[in-house]
Formats: C-alpha cells, structure tokens, sequence
C-alpha cells in the first residue's frame, strides 16, 4: 500500500474586491460601508477595479486614488500596485504586516475597444504570488450595449489572449492559481421587459431575473468563463439607474435594468501536491445607498488558502540595522546589506535596484523618503557585505525602515527593522 501525501497546513488569506462603473464622477467621501471598514476583522487585500473614472484627464483618477491611499494606508495597508488604462483603473492594497508574502508583482493591460487599438474597453490586472501561490486580479470593461453580446465575448478572449507576464510558468492569465475576475461586464437582461424587471425586483425575485440573465446563458454554453464560478446573486440589477439616485432609468430610453457589474472566480485547486487551493466566498453584494453613478457598486469578499509561510526568504539581508539603531538627521548614513545564496535562492543585482528610506508608516513603494542605486554607489567591504551611502539627509525626527527594491522585478528584495531618526 502506498505512502498517503502528508498535507502541508495552510493559512487563510482574505480578499475583498470592489468593481465600480463611477462614471467620471469623484470619489465619495465615505467609504466606510464600501470597504466595511467598520469590521472587526479586516481583510488581507483590498482589491478595487474602477471603470470610466476620467473623461481624458488625471482629475478623477488622481483623486480616487488619493482617497482609497489615505483611507486604507491610515488602516494599516500598504499599496502595493496600481494599474490604470484610460478610463479603467485597479488598485490593490495589502496588509503592511504581510507585506513579506508578496512578491513577483506585476501588471498588465489589454485593450480591445476598436478591434484592440482603443483601451476605452479591455483589462488591467495585477498579479503577485502570496506565500508561493500565485494569484491574479483582473478589472474589465466589455462592450456594451443589448446586442453586443459576441463583442463582449471577443473582448473577455481578447483579454485572456493579449496579456502576458515574466513569470514563465505564469505567463498567461489562466495559469495562475488563483484567477479572480471583476467589471463591468455589460452582460443585460434579455428577452423581457421593464415593467416585467421592475415587479421582481420589487418583490425581491432576484432569481427569477437571472433565467434571463446573458452571461449566464453564455456561461452555459461555454462561451465565456469556463470553468469560472460566480456566487449566488441576492441582490437587485445594479444598472442603469438616475446619477444620485435610487431610481431605475426614467429617460426617454427607459433602458431594462441589468445586472452588469460582476464578480467572478477559477482556483485550479490541485496546482499543489501538498496543500488543496480553495475558493470560500463569504459574501457578494451591492451597495445600494452609493449614488455617484447609473451603477452601484459590488462587493465581495473572498477566503483563499496559501501556504503559511513564503517558500524562499527574501535574499538580501539588512545588517546591523535593529530597533535601537539610532540615525541623526543632516549626518552621513552608511548601510550595509548581504545577498543571501542558498541552493534554492539566488540574485544577480541588476543595475536598477535601489536601496529607499521611508517613514514607518509608507503608504507604496514610491513613497521614499532617498534613496541610491546599488551599482551606483554601492561598496564592499572586507566581509564580502555591501554598503551604500545617505549623504547628509535632513529628516524628521521618527521612526524609519530601509527597502531593497527590484526595478526589474517591481518587488521588495529585502526590508529593515524599524528604526529611530533623531535630530
């Protein structure tokens, strides 16, 4: 009889995704409910896609993202990616105290309005490895109106076609372990009427509603999402509605309400043999009391299983950096650090890499403080260490970290221990 595979115990990692058609509106100025910032119990990763957010200039999109930064870095949250194309925006936030789990990240955009030379419709995604398993988010706008319905599907395979990664076992949206996939998908409600909607919704018959729903009939046919899951909706169609209001379409156009806005999943659930991959949705909803828009937002939040530790350490090593490591402002700061070798670790510096100071409490990877290019000014010294040089900073008086960053990468090499900066 055969050796029965000793499962490797797994942590749980919490996720929770907004996807938003916010039509060239601002940001609101609470997001509490939309967040639910008001739990006991926060998420891992914030993962909010946005769509027409600008109407070609930076005013919406510089102040979303303003907002979702300050209100979630204050929560203890670290931006770890931002990726925008046009009007089609995907910001994603972790947890500052995980921040060691997440490496490998990168970005992508496809644009498929105009045949693929217009990003008006297409994706944007991030895709990171969280303990060794690798997941990606994707925010999508697809083409809309009634009877686009094959358009919406050249655009989903458009998407899954064009976007390609570094990671050469990753390089395609659909190897990854975890998939999950956000939007306005633009999928209507076919074959039936206002009058016929509106009575459901009313009575609160949301499932009758979904036998005429065009993604799932697509679904059904193998269409588009295959092998995707998308939870049990309870919740009313979140488009179109009157801007600032709870009411349905009352122009002359009276459009059918629809449930355009989606939240979808794939989790390839044996890619390990030592741990199971699994997908728990612990909500999905609408948040109805939001009026910037013709759409409402949707939420849901997710439980994933990783491996309870990254699988490799970060390979460079900050020394003789510790909490009571004491720096004085306007003076000259040498910083010493080693590349780790190990059989199943090793990095070749590129010639990019940098070394950043920031405060405690830094909100992204560009929120430095200074910082050197490694092959600029680093220096060895005679223990085979490396060392690099802050000339003559005036700081604040505070508490700060050291960074190794890989440009090449877009990845954190290797993060110090807090440390006291005084005057």
């Amino acid at each position: 009889m055969s050796a029965q595979k000793i499962k490797t115990k797994t942590k749980n990692f919490r996720l929770y995704m907004v996807t938003w058609n916010v039509g060239d509106r601002n940001a609101p100025t609470d997001f509490t409910e939309l967040l639910k910032l008001d739990q006991d119990q926060l998420p891992n990763i914030y993962a909010v896609g946005l769509q027409e957010m600008t109407g070609g200039d930076d005013h919406v999109y510089n102040d979303w993202t303003k907002h979702l930064t300050e209100i979630l870095t204050d929560r203890g949250y670290f931006r770890v990616k931002s990726v925008r194309m046009q009007a089609i925006l995907l910001v994603v936030f972790v947890k500052r105290e995980d921040i060691l789990s997440f490496t490998h990240i990168e970005s992508e955009i496809s644009r498929a309005g105009m045949g693929g030379w217009w990003g008006n419709k297409g994706a944007v995604s991030v895709r990171f490895d969280v303990n060794g398993v690798n997941m990606i988010i994707v925010n999508a706008h697809l083409a809309a109106h009634m009877d686009n319905v094959r358009e919406r599907i050249e655009d989903f395979h458009t998407i899954l076609r064009t976007q390609k990664f570094r990671d050469k076992d990753v390089d395609h949206i659909l190897d990854h372990d975890y998939i999950f996939f956000m939007g306005d998908l633009n999928f209507r409600l076919q074959k039936v009427t206002s009058t016929y909607v509106e009575r459901a919704i009313r009575y609160g018959d949301y499932k009758a509603l979904m036998e005429y729903d065009q993604l799932l009939k697509c679904m059904e046919e193998d269409l588009i999402f295959v092998d995707f899951v998308e939870g049990q909706i309870t919740f009313p169609p979140t488009y179109k509605f009157d801007p600032g209001t709870d009411n349905y379409d009352t122009s002359a156009k009276r459009r059918i309400p629809a449930y355009c806005d989606r939240i979808l999943w794939h989790v390839h659930e044996d890619s390990f043999e030592n741990i199971a991959l699994d997908v728990k949705q612990l909500s999905y909803e609408s948040h109805m009391s939001y009026k910037l828009s013709d759409h409402k937002p949707v939420s849901s939040l997710f439980e994933i299983q990783v491996y309870p530790s990254p699988p490799i350490p970060l390979p460079v090593r900050f020394l003789h950096i510790t909490s009571s490591t004491k720096w004085t402002s306007n003076q000259e700061e040498d910083v010493h650090y080693k590349f780790e070798i190990s059989p199943n670790l090793e990095y070749h510096p590129d010639k990019w890499d940098w070394i950043g100071l920031y405060k405690e409490n830094f909100r992204c990877i560009r929120d430095q403080i200074a910082y050197v290019y490694i092959i600029q000014g680093a220096k060895m010294n005679k223990d085979g260490c490396s060392f690099v040089t802050f000339h003559n900073l005036s700081l604040d008086s505070g508490k700060y970290r050291l960074l190794y960053i890989s440009e090449k990468k877009d990845t954190l090499l290797g993060i110090s221990e807090v440390f006291q900066v005084v005057k």
